[in-house]
């Protein structure tokens, strides 16, 4: 048999497409994020958007790319060109005001109303478009979704962008309460709504099994793949150092603090990060991470996750969630508080003295949940 001359490496590298996601990136001369974490995404610079107007900048936290953000904003009295697409998208707005118009082909749109801190579903491949509403301050919006993974998996945006396949099953105008009906509780810290107000001022239910004055919201939207949850960590209190699989983007909406985020191998010298609205957190795989409450009241985080609550991957529901300490490489490892570096809780403690706080309780455990 004759021998097949191998290709050279230059004819290698065009040929090999490293990755769809950061090639569309590139096309639409964005900005692309990395890094374990943001302390500000209303502070992170944006592009002129030539494809929908406005201004625009990507993720891609944690090294991977299953879930990632969209950052748009939008000018005074502008708007973005309308789109569709084959990606779950949920939108938080962190800035402004303005208005979103929702609609399938041949129906009327639906218009929902938003300013900061709400949150709204976008269904899969039906058309929206937003509109800023203020003509004196521009509006800003973080967009969590799978786009990465979608454009990943198709390396077609026409597809993407372009298919006219209709999901009336997810949505249409036929349900005038889409995004006005109140959200409906299916069990015990889970909800389903398409539309909340005001993330900032939804309702916890107490999460006793991860420890003091913790409380927790897991949210299913417009029947997306995307999970996501509301959780408050108490004052005076912080969360166990643990680490999980990349893909979870922490944002926080509420109060102060800051986080710890190490690999093994960095114990005694973690990376320290502040807190406050608007900062993200997505450690990467098998990163250490502590969130630190320095405030007074709770401090509220938004998590945008990768698992969806109801369609899940064969498991059921399981309320407590979950946090293991036996097998340190094994999913969902925490490290208890007796473990954990002395130091790490005495210059805790240092900083809420320095904030007039008193409160001194029990860390919380919130690993894999």
């Amino acid at each position: 048999m004759a021998e097949i001359p191998v290709k050279s490496p230059e004819e290698l590298a065009k040929w090999h497409v490293r990755s769809s996601f950061q090639a569309f990136v590139a096309s639409e001369n964005a900005p692309l994020y990395q890094g374990s974490a943001i302390e500000d995404l209303n502070a992170v610079e944006v592009a002129d958007w030539e494809r929908r107007g406005g201004k625009v900048a990507y993720t891609r936290l944690a090294d991977q790319e299953v879930l990632t953000l969209q950052i748009v904003e939008i000018p005074p009295g502008g708007q973005l060109k309308p789109e569709h697409h084959l990606y779950d998208a949920t939108m938080l707005v962190i800035k402004g005001i303005g208005i979103t118009n929702i609609w399938q082909e041949g129906e009327k749109p639906q218009t929902v109303e938003w300013h900061e801190g709400s949150l709204l579903a976008l269904p899969l491949n039906a058309w929206h478009q937003e509109f800023n509403a203020s003509g004196t301050e521009s509006c800003r919006f973080v967009i969590g979704c799978n786009m990465a993974q979608m454009i990943n998996h198709y390396h077609n945006l026409d597809f993407i962008f372009n298919n006219p396949y209709v999901f009336r099953d997810r949505y249409s105008s036929e349900n005038p309460d889409y995004y006005s009906k109140g959200p409906t509780h299916w069990a015990l810290r889970l909800w389903e709504t398409n539309f909340i107000a005001d993330v900032r001022a939804f309702g916890v239910e107490a999460w006793a099994e991860k420890g003091h004055r913790t409380g927790i919201s897991r949210l299913s939207m417009a029947s997306t793949s995307l999970g996501l949850h509301i959780l408050d960590v108490g004052e005076g209190t912080y969360a166990k150092a643990h680490r999980h699989g990349a893909g979870a983007h922490v944002i926080v909406t509420g109060g102060t603090g800051y986080e710890l985020i190490y690999f093994e191998e960095e114990a005694s010298n973690p990376r320290r990060v502040e807190l406050h609205p608007y900062g993200v957190i997505a450690p990467k795989n098998a990163e250490f991470h502590q969130h630190f409450n320095t405030g007074k009241g709770p401090m509220r985080q938004l998590a945008f996750r990768t698992a969806g609550a109801r369609y899940s991957t064969g498991g059921g529901y399981d309320a407590r969630g979950a946090a293991q300490t036996e097998d340190r490489y094994a999913p969902g490892f925490q490290i208890e508080y007796e473990g954990e570096d002395p130091g790490i809780r005495e210059t805790y403690y240092a900083e809420l003295a320095r904030n007039g706080i008193d409160l001194r309780l029990p860390p919380v455990s919130q690993g894999g949940g």
